[in-house]
């Protein structure tokens, strides 16, 4: 799933990209009558908010995009040809990377003022898109927990009081904290070495203390290397991102720690997959 790092680094591309442009067609795969709204809208500013994605339109509204588990934005052009093998149409592109296959699941395509279109791959058709009230929007960002980006650290520390959940858990919790998933929470606890495990009210504050600090560095690292392509995630131009190639633990199950020479495992903690070291890590 696409992680405050992927959905930044989306961000700052489409403030770079597309402020100021207007919406005048959308296509999509499963009709939304609600969607085709944003025509003739002009973009005014774009946000993120935990992992959500916020075009601000000149309406007072906002079309809502959350990537979820595969989704990714591309911008560029493509035509909507017939498949001489099926007889159906699908879109194709002239652009050879936007051919790879994990750019080519386009669920929604967006025509801008300037030719170019923004298109939505989701091979999985997870990701959520929607046109938002102020209110509504208003409503989605309360129920969010901090930003890991701007919270300070006696804050941060705060956030643990009274909490008894294991570490890994609560740092996915998107209501604890926004924007941080499973890559990033294992990277995170590897980095501070605290054992994934680990209930919260058992952390003493310097465990804390190195938790946060290693959230803002490795958050930071990762938006700079325009985020981790392990799965499906892409830029904009539809290449990978870097981070991947820096794991110290996430999806590297059965080979050496990089520190120690202890082999990293994988088990299931609070219902997902968690990679650590049990040497750097206990």
């Amino acid at each position: 799933m696409p992680e405050l790092p992927e959905v930044e680094t989306t961000v700052l591309s489409l403030k770079e990209k597309v402020l100021n442009e207007t919406f005048v067609f959308v296509w999509a795969e499963t009709e939304n009558k609600k969607i085709k709204k944003v025509e003739r809208k002009k973009i005014e500013d774009i946000k993120r908010f935990g992992k959500g994605i916020f075009f601000f339109l000149n309406d007072n509204t906002s079309l809502f995009i959350h990537l979820r588990m595969t989704g990714h934005l591309l911008l560029g052009k493509w035509d909507y040809k017939k498949n001489l093998f099926t007889g159906g149409k699908e879109w194709k592109s002239n652009d050879r990377i936007m051919q790879e296959k994990k750019n080519g699941f386009l669920r929604y395509v967006f025509f801008l003022e300037s030719g170019r279109q923004l298109a939505l791959s989701d091979p999985r058709k997870f990701a959520k898109v929607s046109l938002l009230s102020r209110e509504e929007m208003e409503k989605y960002i309360e129920k969010l927990g901090p930003d890991p980006l701007l919270i300070k650290k006696r804050d941060f520390i705060n956030l643990f009081e009274g909490r008894k959940k294991e570490i890994k858990p609560l740092l996915m919790d998107q209501c604890f904290l926004s924007g941080i998933g499973n890559i990033y929470a294992a990277e995170i606890l590897f980095k501070a070495k605290v054992d994934p495990r680990k209930k919260t009210h058992l952390l003493r504050n310097d465990e804390l203390e190195k938790i946060y600090f290693f959230m803002k560095s490795i958050l930071k690292k990762a938006i700079k290397l325009k985020g981790d392509s392990t799965s499906d995630y892409r830029l904009l131009n539809g290449k990978k991102g870097e981070y991947q190639n820096h794991h110290f633990v996430y999806d590297r199950k059965g080979v050496s720690c990089f520190i120690c020479g202890e082999i990293i495992k994988r088990e299931v903690i609070g219902g997902r997959g968690t990679y650590y070291c049990p040497k750097c890590q206990k």
